[in-house]
């Protein structure tokens, strides 16, 4: 409709003989002859009749003349306004539809979502896991950095997963894993020093595991970790050794005392015990195989002789990362 009627307004047209052509506010075009045009009136005959008919200046949006001149008159702006309202109703009526259908696909998605949801397998699972920690210590005030803190190293786990609804989980896994952390400050002259601590963890972490969709699930829960051994040597901040007989450290790797000292003013105490929380992300990348990583934030401090050190903050917090890979064993 839009289209007619700009060609007809718009491309004066030669060509209709001894014929004019008017076209109404209305959009209504009649072919034949202007008779005549007065103050307020025109008068005009049909093509091929002789009787005069009269119509409102008004009511006339314009006239196209066979000599090819065309005028213009009070009904045009009317007919413009009709074109652009009409136009206005189209553009309204195919929104509204493309919001139905935007509605109607977003609700089926919904429904497809819940469905791979409930079919998705509620059944209990175990799971075996391995691949890499990044260990982390979050030091005291106190402490001076030092370029060892961080450790990279070997995660193991086993996952026993127990379905409690269609989305939700209880994720009980037990890892083995390496934490690092730090004690015996020393400072003397320009050398500062300490002993680095390796290790050995087993974490007991139930998690409960909440399912996004049917491969992306969310887990949130404690842990608790117990030391099973471990290893120490002196390092200086810059990461090199200490040589000896500048310090009465150790100067090679010894097993960590994690009873009472014999020598508390030389030798380091380390606690068996860390606690904190653990929040995970898993994705599930075949029937049987499942990415996910963890972050586990502890709570407890391992270096108890921190204490023995007044005002001055030598405590040791950890910190861990793990990237593992996951097989699905039933």
């Amino acid at each position: 409709m839009k289209k007619l009627l700009l060609i007809l307004l718009c491309l004066p047209m030669i060509g209709f003989g001894q014929n004019d052509k008017l076209i109404f506010s209305s959009g209504d075009t009649i072919i034949g002859k202007v008779i005549e045009v007065g103050v307020n009136d025109i008068t005009y005959q049909h093509k091929d009749e002789t009787t005069n008919n009269v119509t409102k200046k008004r009511e006339l949006a314009k006239v196209i003349y066979s000599s090819g001149r065309t005028e213009t008159f009070q009904g045009l702006s009317i007919l413009e306004s009709k074109i652009e309202r009409e136009e206005n109703d189209k553009l309204y009526l195919q929104q509204k539809e493309e919001n139905k259908k935007i509605r109607i696909q977003k609700r089926e998605d919904r429904i497809i979502y819940f469905r791979e949801l409930n079919e998705s397998k509620s059944k209990n699972n175990f799971v075996i896991r391995a691949g890499i920690s990044m260990a982390d210590i979050r030091d005291g005030d106190d402490w001076p950095t030092f370029k060892k803190d961080n450790t990279l190293g070997l995660s193991v786990a086993l996952d026993a997963i127990f379905s409690i609804t269609n989305r939700i989980d209880l994720d009980a896994s037990i890892r083995f894993l390496q934490k690092n952390l730090k004690t015996d400050p020393y400072f003397f002259a320009d050398i500062k020093a300490a002993h680095l601590n390796k290790i050995n963890f087993i974490d007991i972490n139930p998690n409960i595991s909440y399912k996004l969709t049917n491969r992306i699930s969310f887990s949130f829960g404690p842990f608790l970790s117990y030391a099973t051994d471990g290893k120490q040597k002196m390092m200086t901040n810059d990461g090199g050794d200490v040589m000896a007989g500048e310090i009465p450290y150790k100067n090679s790797w010894t097993s960590v005392n994690f009873e009472k000292p014999d020598y508390p003013q030389y030798e380091s105490q380390v606690s068996r015990l860390d606690y904190g929380v653990d929040i995970g992300l898993s994705y599930l990348l075949t029937e049987r195989i499942q990415l996910k990583t963890n972050y586990s934030l502890g709570f407890s401090d391992l270096n108890i002789a921190a204490e023995n050190y007044g005002e001055q903050d030598y405590s040791q917090k950890t910190s861990v990362f793990y990237l593992t890979m996951g097989y699905i064993l039933n």
